[in-house]
């Protein structure tokens, strides 16, 4: 307890008294570690005192208001005091004045020191004991404990089943039986050669203890001329022994204040004292048995409840599902230029500095033509990894217009070609071997606009395989389920909500935070904190819901977690599986040149590597043949026909007589094109065969 100390001129304005019930209530410290301020505010008051605080709801604190002459102020009611714990205000109930307490029981002991170095002032503590026993009232019973060495009085008090130096008399409401005993313990001089401050103040824990009757109010005087030189007990148990329900007053006779005497009156609401005279005995043992019987008030009253708040969630499982899907695409070894042009149209992805370095092939976005206009890139990103590989680059013109006798644009194309594998991606030249020429070997029509457009190219070959192998795309899909998460919150705050916050922690750290000022009962997420990012696949979810009032106390929620659970799964992207669970997988990755009809080595290779493990053991399989444009429709159904029959011969020379008749070709011509025609790459992309595979 701290009693604030003031002028005389303040003191007959205003008293103020801080109790610190964190020291004497764990349940008001969870809730706040503000101290109670207690307000005594008429204006006849000089001095004010508290003498006991009882827990709870509500509040009772028990004060003693004097005036200038140390007297009791009748008449003040609840308008007379002002209670504040931080910001809140307490309403104040009752305040009751307390006019006999002559009526109170009490209970009172003393633990006197009666070591050797108080053998010339014994006379003066006889005396004072005496003077101060009998002046308690009727209602008061008194104990006495004195230290004795060899002889113990039984039942001796022990510590760690070890008799300690001490003798009691028992409680009595008899006051002369108190004072004779006191008298004989001090005149007989059964004084001791050490001080047992510690193990008396332990043993006050006992005494009290063994106290059978019922009291109002319980107060132990501790008096001492020394520090202590040979208890049982250490210190600090000591003071964690002293008994909570006990008021202590400490005096230190003709010694300087004594840190462990100071602490215990400290932490039960009493006093300490220091007596630099003998005369100061007298007067010290008066006060403080004027403050066991002082009348005064007990002030009755209770805080808003500090806030309370609740934390749900629709969910208790986040699933992070990562889904990668494969598609594979044929190599389109060819570069378009546009007519009397050598430079690489701007259709072409182009990339420089730190794009190298960062190009993946897999995870070039879109389809077939964004891959094909990744070509370069993706030829010069297989010629870095490989060393050892080398390319022929051929460069030709459509020998119409401007380009027929343009004799070296085909070169320049070839040129623009090397340079860019060059110097983007640091080929060296000599893997790179140059030609040109009029008219394609296998040369689209000369006569259709569209088959000009095929001849004005570049073809890359190589001998190579994993060069011109086709490509992989591969893309991984994340997604959440649930899509959103909803807590629901409660907030009971009587001063009124001033802020909330909803954290959320994984792996021990902070991954996001929202709140604000006004209660959202519901509040969703999408999972994703402020930077756009979502939580780790690994780990658990924790959420904490934090409130905080108008008076500045808050509330935090138990952990609410939320468990991470990942799932992966690949599929490829033409793939699908019908409502009666069949299987349909769609392969398109043999390209023919224009107006052929004979698969070629290179398609042949494509088939051994990329078809033949598709096709499992009873599957129906159709091959699909495809035209551009250029040139009739009559003649492009046959020649579709024919690519989808050579297809077919090469498959039924590869798999058993049960499972070759269930294999047919079909020829679609140009009438269900797979890609435009209204582009080169698009036309080339449309001379294919392609293959369903039901299972």
């Amino acid at each position: 307890m701290i009693v604030t100390s003031t002028t005389m001129e303040e003191n007959m304005r205003r008293s103020t008294i801080v109790l610190l019930l964190f020291l004497l209530s764990p349940q008001l410290r969870s809730q706040t570690d503000q101290p109670l301020r207690l307000e005594c505010i008429n204006q006849s008051v000089v001095k004010s005192e508290v003498r006991d605080v009882r827990e709870g709801t509500p509040l009772v604190i028990t004060i003693t208001p004097v005036n200038q002459l140390g007297e009791h102020i009748p008449g003040l009611g609840t308008k007379d005091f002002r209670i504040t714990k931080g910001k809140k205000v307490a309403t104040i109930h009752e305040v009751k004045e307390i006019t006999a307490v002559e009526n109170t029981v009490m209970r009172v002991i003393f633990m006197v020191d009666n070591s050797q170095s108080m053998n010339p002032h014994l006379e003066v503590l006889r005396r004072t004991l005496e003077q101060t026993i009998r002046g308690f009232s009727k209602a008061v019973r008194v104990s006495v404990m004195f230290f004795r060495e060899g002889e113990n009085a039984a039942p001796p008090f022990f510590y760690d089943k070890r008799p300690m130096p001490l003798v009691r008399h028992p409680y009595t409401y008899d006051k002369e039986r108190a004072v004779e005993y006191t008298k004989r313990m001090i005149v007989e001089r059964n004084l001791t050669r050490n001080t047992y401050l510690y193990d008396g103040v332990y043993a006050v824990r006992q005494q009290i203890e063994a106290d059978t009757g019922s009291v109002d109010k319980s107060f132990a005087i501790i008096f001492s001329d020394g520090e202590d030189n040979k208890s049982m007990v250490d210190p600090a148990t000591a003071l964690t022994s002293v008994h909570r329900g006990t008021t202590y007053y400490t005096i230190d006779y003709l010694t300087k204040a004594n840190a462990f005497l100071m602490d215990v009156a400290k932490n039960t609401g009493g006093e300490h004292f220091i007596a630099s005279k003998a005369d100061d005995l007298g007067r010290i043992f008066e006060e403080i048995a004027k403050k066991i019987v002082a009348k005064g008030y007990t002030v009755t009253c209770s805080f808003k409840a500090p806030p309370k708040a609740s934390l749900a969630a629709n969910t208790t499982e986040l699933v992070m599902e990562e889904e990668i899907i494969r598609e594979t695409f044929p190599l389109l070894n060819y570069v378009f230029f546009d007519q009397g042009q050598s430079t690489l149209p701007d259709r072409y992805v182009r990339i420089t500095g730190s794009g190298v370095t960062a190009f993946d092939e897999s995870a070039i976005e879109g389809g077939a033509l964004d891959f094909y206009y990744n070509v370069l890139n993706v030829l010069g990103s297989r010629l870095q990894r490989d060393p050892s590989a080398a390319i022929t680059i051929t460069g030709y013109n459509n020998a119409t217009g401007n380009e027929r006798n343009d004799k070296t644009i085909a070169a320049k194309r070839a040129e623009a070609v090397r340079d860019y594998l060059r110097l983007v991606w640091g080929v060296d030249e000599q893997r790179m071997t140059l030609a040109s020429g009029a008219l394609p070997p296998v040369a689209s029509s000369s006569r259709d606009s569209m088959g000009q457009a095929e001849n004005r190219r570049v073809e890359i070959t190589s001998e190579s395989w994993q060069l011109m192998r086709p490509v992989t795309f591969v893309r991984r899909i994340a997604t959440v389920r649930p899509e959103m998460v909803t807590f629901t919150t409660t907030v009971d705050a009587e001063e009124g909500l001033e802020s909330w916050t909803l954290t959320t922690e994984q792996q021990g750290r902070e991954f996001d935070s929202r709140g604000g000022a006004q209660h959202e009962p519901r509040i969703s997420w999408n999972w994703k904190n402020r930077s756009g990012e979502l939580p780790a696949s690994s780990g658990a979810l924790t959420h904490r819901f934090l409130v905080a009032d108008r008076a500045g106390d808050s509330f935090l929620t138990e952990p609410l977690g939320i468990a991470v659970r990942e799932v992966k799964s690949e599929r490829r992207k033409n793939v699908e599986v019908s409502a009666d669970g069949i299987t349909v997988e769609k392969i398109s990755l043999i390209l023919f040149p224009f107006d052929v009809a004979e698969p070629g080595e290179r398609n042949q290779r494509i088939m051994d590597e990329y078809v033949y493990p598709r096709i499992t053991a009873g599957a129906t399989i159709t091959v699909n043949g495809f035209t551009d444009v250029i040139g009739s429709e009559e003649y492009n159904l046959k020649l579709s026909q024919q690519r989808a029959d050579a297809v077919r011969s090469i498959l039924l020379g590869k798999l058993d007589a049960a499972s070759a008749e269930r294999v047919t070709s079909v020829g679609l011509g140009e009438s269900s094109p797979i890609f435009s025609n209204d582009t080169p790459e698009g036309r080339f992309y449309n001379r294919t065969v392609g293959l369903r595979i039901e299972r």
